[in-house]
């Protein structure tokens, strides 16, 4: 592995470090003032609540009261670390193995408790990532077989502001946002690292890894059963906005035009007396650009449409316990195939959350993800089948290890089947 991986680690460690100590000097010079004045409101660091070095929620903790402090006041961050290393034991491009590394740094804003002003917040994420694209390099598939596939780039993923109106039932949320935080969210899949258990491959335009775009949402949630959303962003080539190193916006097929989205659906709790949650999506989507088309020439404009369920099979009773269970997920998507390579995806999955109860937090998991190549392509397979299979085990509730297996069956429609391992270690900071 590359020396800037392992090195990522170290320097993570040295801020956080540096920042709580910082924290005891602005605590000491506040003290160290007149006695009669009154103390600052971060010198008094509220008790812990106990949670030793792997109980507790981050690996650098509560910096002996600050954080909450902090959170208190509406100011909240975090630093997340994935770092993932991949071989391909037969097929695709090429056996072999290689590595990437993702780095976000993420701030956010709570305005009701910083400035008295209901319903708002302030986001932003810094990322940086690390690392061949290891489709390209190893497997050749279409679907992407892990969501941090990319060259490496530095940029402000997200920057925007929200605003909830009318009891919550109206969101409003504007600048550069990652679409799939928002729309075709695969709540079951969200478990996997195949692209196709975050989103359908068939939305060619989608702005989200590695490039989120400028966009303005409405979000509308009149209750707790039915809710309705709608997109509009500048998804170009053209829009480097806040992208510092690398060429992320180059995942955009088009030089310009807008994307748009609707999603509207479904959510449901407890059905009769099954006790089991769940949701249905469904989502319509547009892009106004100029695309190539396969059998040559251009094309003004696509669409496309998506369903998803979600659904928990099993939990256990105890409230305690409710983040056990067995879940799965279903969806379907398709689009014109005059445009993209991909015009049909049919996929699902099953996840079980503490299938061991003295593992509560580990997860299981096999999704088998099909999609069906466009007859304009003239590649000599019509489609691409991955299976993948993982077992997600939570060392702390900062960290976790996830060994994944896939087997993909005609890799980019032209491959021999490959068999790749994904080794993945997350880590919050």
């Amino acid at each position: 592995m590359s020396r800037k991986l392992v090195q990522i680690p170290r320097i993570l460690g040295t801020l956080c470090l540096l920042f709580t100590s910082r924290m005891d000097l602005w605590a000491g010079a506040s003290n160290s003032t007149d006695p009669s004045a009154p103390a600052s409101s971060l010198s008094s660091p509220a008790p812990t609540d106990g949670d030793t070095f792997w109980t507790q929620d981050e690996l650098t903790g509560d910096w002996g009261g600050y954080r909450k402090k902090l959170e208190e006041k509406g100011i909240s961050f975090g630093i997340d670390w994935v770092v993932q290393g991949f071989k391909n034991f037969q097929g695709g491009v090429s056996t072999g193995e290689t590595g990437a590394s993702t780095v976000d740094f993420n701030l956010t804003l709570d305005t009701a408790k910083l400035l008295n002003w209901d319903g708002g917040k302030f986001y932003v994420d810094l990322e940086d990532h690390a690392g061949p694209d290891p489709s390209a390099a190893l497997t050749g598939d279409l679907q992407k077989f892990t969501k941090l596939n990319y060259t490496p780039f530095f940029q402000v993923a997200e920057l925007w502001y929200e605003q909830k109106l009318f009891n919550d039932k109206l969101r409003l949320k504007i600048g550069k946002v990652d679409a799939n935080s928002e729309f075709s969210v695969i709540d079951n899949g969200l478990p996997f690292l195949s692209s196709s258990t975050q989103v359908s491959p068939t939305i060619i335009v989608f702005p989200t890894f590695p490039d989120p775009m400028p966009g303005v949402n409405v979000f509308y949630t009149p209750n707790d059963l039915f809710y309705a959303s709608l997109g509009a962003y500048y998804a170009s080539r053209r829009d480097r906005f806040l992208d510092f190193t690398g060429s992320p916006q180059a995942a955009q097929l088009t030089q310009g035009g807008m994307f748009y989205i609707g999603e509207t659906g479904l959510k449901w709790k407890h059905l009769a007396e099954w006790q089991a949650d769940g949701n249905l999506r469904v989502g319509f989507w547009g892009d106004t650009g100029n695309f190539t088309r396969l059998d040559g020439g251009m094309e003004r404009g696509t669409h496309g449409m998506y369903a998803i369920v979600d659904q928990t099979l099993w939990k256990p009773t105890s409230k305690e316990d409710e983040t056990r269970g067995l879940r799965t997920f279903l969806e379907y998507a398709q689009t014109p195939g005059d445009v993209s390579i991909i015009d049909r995806h049919i996929g699902g999955g099953l996840a079980w959350t503490g299938l061991f109860p003295d593992r509560p937090r580990d997860i299981i998991g096999v999704s088998p993800q099909y999609v069906h190549i466009s007859d304009s392509t003239n590649l000599p397979k019509s489609y691409e089948l991955a299976t993948e299979a993982f077992y997600k085990y939570q060392l702390a509730p900062w960290a976790s290890i996830q060994p994944d297996l896939q087997y993909i069956c005609n890799p980019g429609g032209q491959y021999r089947n490959a068999l790749v391992v994904t080794l993945q270690i997350e880590c919050h900071f």
